[in-house]
């Protein structure tokens, strides 16, 4: 027994170290104004937004079929929770009528493994977009007086790779 528990450790601990790899020798993101840092795929390409109504960075991965956006804005809060309120029972219908789609459905809201103090992670479904992206998994971070804003689009039918993506890419945050 003591062999097999051993054997399912190495394979556990090879699977986590090559998941990650495409993660630790990405794209290392720093800002110093907004005060994090973050690393992503290689694969995920950045995109200019040329129409001018998207703020913050705009990536598309390719490879794995996800769209992330990285913004964030001097905060007029002083916590997360002022602005994402998981408790709030209208938190669904607000989003609703923030994204103008009808057909919202909250996943779920909760306080996010990654600095769970300063960051809430909501996770919800949209109508089909463009290229038939339908989730979004967006943390809402607070710190020092700083909002940021990491958002993850994808289609549903992708979930357990996406969600992996997500997972790797959060894993790299720090918050300086």
């Amino acid at each position: 027994m003591t062999h097999i528990y051993k054997s399912l450790l190495i394979f556990g601990l090879l699977c986590g170290i090559l998941g990650n790899a495409n993660i630790a020798n990405g794209k290392r993101i720093h800002d110093k104004n907004y005060k994090y840092k973050i690393t992503i795929p290689k694969t995920a390409l950045q995109i200019k937004d040329t129409s001018g109504g998207q703020e913050g960075s705009l990536f598309y991965d390719t490879s794995k079929d996800i769209v992330l956006i990285i913004s964030a804005r001097e905060s007029a809060f002083t916590s997360v929770k002022e602005y994402i309120d998981c408790s709030n029972t209208e938190l669904e219908t607000k989003l609703k009528q923030s994204f103008g789609d009808s057909t919202l459905n909250m996943i779920s809201c909760n306080r996010s493994e990654f600095y769970p103090e300063q960051t809430a992670v909501v996770h919800f479904s949209v109508g089909d977009l463009q290229n038939g992206f339908n989730t979004y998994v967006i943390y809402f971070i607070h710190n020092r007086n700083e909002d940021l804003q990491i958002s993850f689009t994808y289609n549903k039918e992708t979930e357990q790779r996406s969600v992996a993506y997500i997972d790797g890419v959060m894993h790299s945050l720090k918050l300086l």
